[in-house]
């Protein structure tokens, strides 16, 4: 894609023959990737101006005229604290004034499940287009899957594509992403024959560098006017057209909106597009005061809670993907210890990243753990249960943390295979005897490599959030010292 490294900058994309013609123009403003930076900052990409966030927005758009179309291309968590400890909590508050036309939902915005961004999208006043996100086939409500809108007399359709799951990502139980070129022909064809002048596609799919995402979107569906991109986490503007199909990328962080003018003739064909990048400077268009308040209240809220401290650490307290890990130990000793069952099950996969050494604050605990699994018991005969934990044990680069039992097991051609399961209180598990284990609700909905624990006798959801419960332990312990995992899991001849 070609790249705009800041600053205002216009490019202009027309048709031969047309400077000439008296064209019918409509505006288009797009903003994605906010990733929590609802707040305006001193921004380095626009030489140390404030700039940025829903308050200089708004004042922005009412610089302009109403006859416009405006979009949110979702991903409002991102890696900052801001957005992932508030679990995006602040788009409905700061953007319940900013008309805008409809939004889209990224792989990232479900980052805490469906429900949390279910919850969230219901706050806000307008809809929201997913066409190839499925809950038990269906479009999951209250998302649609296009939407039409008029422009003085040009009819606008829009719909949305979200990317497939990457093997991380299926903590999402009942939720399928259906192909996205696929969906598009199809979405594209329905809207043509709705009569739609124009077909713009609100696309967070990824691009890469081996291709696929927008590019082969582009490439491959015909009858697509303008993609608006999201999900590409880069601070500076993009601008690509592919066949007749323009690709636009608003940058990041809301520091700029993209600005797009579409150029339609009197036979309402589009013959030109433009796109700038709109700096959101302070200086220019001011910031509306309500929404400042609320930012800087917001602000405030999460910076305290992300420095609140929750306990100490001798020595950073690693995870590991592949292996019983200390990290792994010590979370699941801290559910064992609240459920008083006998085991506890968590999966590699889900421990984001170590604990530092020294004081460890609620933000590490959200970056060590920053999924809303709640924690479900279960009743299982002994033979299931050694069927699931080998099944886990054999899962890729998602190894099962456990805790209040041991394991045996041996290397065979065909995988490992679990030779012997005893307690911690020397109670060796027997096939037809019952066990009572925790899991999360992601390990349950078959979280990679984990699918067998389904197969329980009975389920009890607790409602209490594992981080809640692990939090907890951390508090009480104040000065944690570095698990030991040895003989957790034995490898035998």
């Amino acid at each position: 894609m070609q790249k705009f490294w800041g600053g205002l900058l216009v490019v202009g994309l027309a048709l031969m023959g047309c400077a000439r013609t008296k064209l019918q123009n409509i505006d288009v403003f797009f903003i994605a990737d906010v990733q929590g930076f609802y707040f305006s900052r001193p921004e380095p990409r626009l030489d140390n101006q404030k700039a940025g966030g829903y308050g200089i927005l708004k004042n922005f758009l009412q610089n302009r005229s109403q006859n416009f179309l405006l979009f949110d291309g979702g991903n409002w968590f991102g890696s900052g604290a801001e957005g992932m400890l508030s679990k995006a909590a602040y788009v409905p508050v700061l953007s319940k004034s900013i008309p805008f036309t409809a939004g889209t939902v990224t792989d990232k915005d479900l980052a805490y499940g469906w429900p949390v961004a279910r919850n969230l999208i219901k706050e806000l006043n307008y809809p929201f287009v997913v066409a190839n996100l499925k809950l038990d086939r269906q479009i999951p409500w209250p998302l649609h899957d296009y939407q039409i809108h008029n422009v003085s007399d040009i009819k606008i359709g829009i719909f949305g594509l979200m990317a497939p799951f990457k093997k991380d990502q299926e903590r999402l139980p009942g939720l399928s992403v259906s192909d996205p070129i696929e969906t598009a022909s199809q979405m594209t064809a329905l809207l043509k024959e709705k009569g739609v002048d124009v077909v713009i596609v609100l696309s967070s799919l990824e691009d890469t560098a081996s291709g696929g995402g927008n590019a082969a979107l582009a490439a491959e569906v015909e009858g697509i006017d303008l993609i608006l991109s999201s999900n590409q986490d880069n601070e500076a503007p993009e601008l690509d057209t592919i066949n007749h199909t323009h690709i636009v990328y608003p940058g990041s962080k809301l520091d700029s909106i993209g600005h797009i003018v579409l150029g339609l003739d009197k036979n309402k064909q589009l013959k030109k597009v433009s796109f700038t990048d709109e700096p959101l400077l302070k200086s220019k268009y001011g910031e509306d005061e309500i929404i400042a308040r609320e930012a800087e209240r917001l602000l405030s809220s999460t910076r305290k809670q992300m420095s609140r401290p929750v306990a100490k650490a001798e020595r950073e307290i690693t995870t590991d993907l592949t292996a019983q890990s200390p990290l792994g130990e010590l979370l699941a000793t801290c559910l064992h210890r609240w459920a008083k069952l006998d085991g506890v099950i968590l999966n590699a996969a889900s421990i984001r990243s170590s604990l530092p050494a020294g004081q460890i604050t609620e933000f590490d605990l959200y970056k060590t753990y920053p999924y809303g699994d709640n924690i479900t018991f279960i009743t299982m005969k002994g033979a299931p249960l050694a069927k699931a934990l080998q099944a886990s044990l054999n899962a890729a680069d998602n190894f099962p943390q456990i805790a209040g039992f041991r394991v045996q097991y041996a290397q065979t051609s065909s995988g490992k295979r679990i030779t012997r399961i005893t307690l911690d209180n020397g109670r060796i598990v027997r096939p037809q005897e019952t066990y009572r284990m925790a899991v999360t609700d992601h390990i349950l909905a078959g979280g990679f490599g984990h699918e067998e624990f389904i197969n329980a006798l009975e389920f009890k959801s607790t409602f209490v959030e594992a981080r809640q419960i692990m939090r907890s332990c951390l508090v009480r312990q104040k000065n944690i010292e570095v698990p030991d995992v040895k003989g957790r899991w034995e490898q035998t001849p």
